[in-house]
This record gives C-alpha cells, structure tokens and sequence, in this order.
C-alpha cells in the first residue's frame, strides 16, 4: 500500500514498536469526574495566566485582565518567573492560600504556526529519567533553561508551606515543558500533578510510559481537531503520556458536559485526537476558555514558506501515516 511504502522511504523501520503501550495499563479504568472537569477548568486559567504573568514581579497577584477569574479570586502569589533567552521559554511559579497548592505554569509558544512549519523530531536522551528514554530536544533544552530556577522556587515555596500540593501545567509547547517539568521534579523527590491542554508529543515510548507511570497523575486535554497534540508523529517514535482527554467539540466550543469528555488510554492510541485531520488552530487556542487571551501580542499566525492548504496536507499525511502504522501493529 502507498502509506505503507511511504513509512518504509523515510526509513521507518527503525521506530519504536507500540505492542502493548497502544493499550491501558493492566487494571486501570479510568473516567472523569466532575471534579475533574472543575480542574481542567482551574488549571485551563493557569496556563492562560503564563501568557501574561511570566515577567510578573515576586509577590505580585496574579491578573488576566478577566482570563483567570478563579485564580484572581484566591489572590494567588508570584514567587518566581523565570525565563530562557536561548529557547524563549518563560513562566512563573505561585503559591495559592485557599487551595493551599504551588503552580508552576509553563507559556505556550507566541507563533505556533512556525513551529509546526518548521518542527523537527530529534531527540536527545533523558537516560537520567530511565533507561532508553528518548526526549524531543527542543523541549529538554527549554526545560533545562529554566529547571534550576524552577526547582529552587518550588523548594523554598514548600519549605514555608509544607502542606501544600503541587500542580504543574501549560498550554501548547508550554504543556510539553511542563510535562518534562512533572517528570523531572518527581524524580527529585517533589510529589506533584500533571494537567496540559494542547500539548505535543514529549518523547519516546520509554519516557511516556516513565512519565504515566510516576506516582503523581497526568491529566492530558485535548479538543477536537487541534493539530498540536498530533505532532510530532507517532511514526517518528514519539508517544503520548496517557490517558488523554479528549474535548469532543467544535472549535470555539468552551462549555463541556462530563458527557462530551472522551478518555483514552494507551501511549499511541487513535481513538481521541490523533484519529483526527485539519489544520485548526482555533480548537488549539480554546481549552474550556480562550487559553491566550491575555497575552497582549496574541499568538501569531504568521505565513511562511507553505501555505495553509500545504501545511494542512502535511500534517493529514503524518495523522494518515499515524493511524495505519498504528493499526498494523500486532495486539
């Protein structure tokens, strides 16, 4: 078959076999929940508030101009912000008194569309994590501009608040530096959560697997046919950490009903978002509320090198390629 050739001429052959990640972990069932849904909503205004608050001064609350109404309400607290002059990576950590919590929130990219123009899929070992682990090399070198700093906000932050949980979030590329963020700290010790709304692809097999199997949970929202979450491909030997779930709605829709949530599971699975096509970054710019809507300077949607339709095609071959690469795989 024509895909099938297609894998075998950009020499496929040598990425990772799904097997058993494509499944559930053995005796997991997993739902949501309302309050599930409550705190997709709070983290959803989290990871828009990166957008506006990264350079915000220590002990300043945090403002959305009316994006992060919860957070504004709880008067949370900046305790750092941070950011990377070589990768652009910017975000903040704060404390929350009547949640009694510590955020740290990672920004999104200000021109997703160069980035999935230009996207490259290397990857470079994250050995430190387990063995064989294999990260996308952008994102680790995001996460490495700013883990130290990170780190010792998070530290001293629960050091004067040691009954406080932690939770680590963002939204686009900033959900997959939050996700390296999650695994890291975990495994320095700091018990944390996970939530990302639009995020990429992170890492290999190894690593998605290391990272839904941390103690600690993983809350991965997707909407509809936001093209982010598709890439990099599953067939260039990137995984998902699991479960997703899945906003099955139009693109501007931001209400849900438990009922609309999808959950899928397994590190590859096609069932959600990945079985989906289109170049929509509408369902990317909304998850349960406009995520960018107070970065002053929007999210550009800047016009280089393919048009639209060509941009489109590229990434339905890769979801096309995904998908049967997927379903030829052995059960």
């Amino acid at each position: 078959m024509l895909v099938l050739s297609l894998l075998s001429s950009v020499g496929l052959a040598a990425a990772a076999s799904i097997g058993s990640h494509a499944r559930a972990p053995e005796g997991r069932a997993v739902s949501v929940t309302a309050q599930n849904l409550a705190n997709f909503k709070f983290y959803a205004q989290h990871s828009a508030a990166a957008y506006c608050n990264y350079n915000a001064a220590v002990g300043a609350k945090i403002t959305c101009g009316g994006y992060c109404p919860g957070i504004e309400g709880d008067a949370a607290t900046i305790v750092a912000s941070f950011g990377g002059s070589s990768t652009g990576i910017a975000g903040y950590v704060s404390t929350d008194a009547a949640r009694k919590e510590i955020v740290i929130s990672i920004r999104g990219s200000s021109n997703i569309r160069n980035w999935i123009t230009n996207l490259d899929f290397g990857q470079d070992s994250c050995s430190t994590l387990v063995s064989g682990c294999g990260a996308h090399s952008g994102f680790q070198n995001a996460w490495n501009e700013i883990a130290t700093a990170a780190k010792a906000a998070i530290v001293s932050a629960k050091a004067a608040n040691p009954s406080y949980t932690v939770v680590s979030t963002g939204h686009s590329l900033g959900g997959a530096v939050a996700t390296l963020a999650a695994a890291y700290l975990r495994k320095g010790g700091i018990a944390l959560d996970l939530y990302t709304f639009g995020s990429p692809r992170v890492g290999d097999g190894d690593f998605a697997d290391f990272v839904t199997n941390q103690a600690g949970a993983e809350y991965r929202v997707t909407h509809g046919d936001d093209p982010v979450p598709r890439l990099p491909p599953i067939i260039f030997g990137y995984r998902h950490t699991s479960p997703e779930y899945w906003l099955d709605g139009g693109s501007l829709d931001v209400t849900y009903e438990l009922s609309e949530i999808e959950v899928c599971e397994g590190n590859a699975n096609i069932q959600c978002n990945a079985g989906t096509l289109g170049l929509d970054i509408i369902a990317h710019l909304n998850y349960l509320q406009n995520v960018a809507g107070c970065n002053s300077l929007g999210i550009a949607w800047k016009r280089e090198e393919l048009t639209d339709a060509e941009l489109e095609e590229k990434i339905n071959q890769y979801a096309k390629l995904d998908v049967e690469y997927v379903a030829n795989q052995p059960s």
